[in-house]
């Protein structure tokens, strides 16, 4: 019995750890908007998003390559925050593959088994003529831009 009871428990964390963590975290609060573990396997990071997305019903446009827009969120002019004449900041999606930002398409970034994949909404900042920063997480600022109610 015990031998049984150890398999278990073996097959168990095995089979979890090779389960994809796939999580959407929006611009006000850390706390994921969405969150799920996927059991099926997946090669990139946009494959894994797009099968996950139209299996849970979520809202989003884009593709394998890349999301625009998750929930609703806002696109294009709407998305720009104007801070002064020398500064902005540009929000959008970025994805992080277990906790570090990937500078590759989504479906240039391969999984490996058990990767944690978040998309966070983030912006850029622009400042004095140049990009400075990129894909830092809008809910680190709170921004009344984007928190407004």
């Amino acid at each position: 019995m015990k031998l049984f009871s150890l398999f278990v428990v073996v097959l168990y964390f095995s089979f979890s750890t090779l389960a994809h963590e796939l999580s959407v975290i929006g611009p006000c609060l850390e706390k994921p908007m969405f969150l799920v573990d996927v059991a099926d396997k997946f090669e990139t990071v946009g494959d894994l998003t797009i099968h996950t997305f139209n299996k849970n019903g979520i809202p989003y446009l884009g593709n394998e390559r890349g999301i625009n827009v998750i929930f609703n969120s806002p696109i294009g002019d709407a998305s720009l925050e104007v801070i002064s004449d020398t500064e902005m900041r540009a929000y959008g999606w970025c994805f992080f593959v277990n906790g570090e930002v990937s500078m590759e398409y989504a479906d240039e970034t391969y999984l490996n088994p058990g990767d944690k994949v978040e998309w966070i909404y983030s912006y850029a900042l622009y400042s004095k003529g140049e990009w400075k920063s990129m894909c830092n997480p809008s809910y680190k600022i709170k921004s009344e831009f984007i928190c407004k109610k």
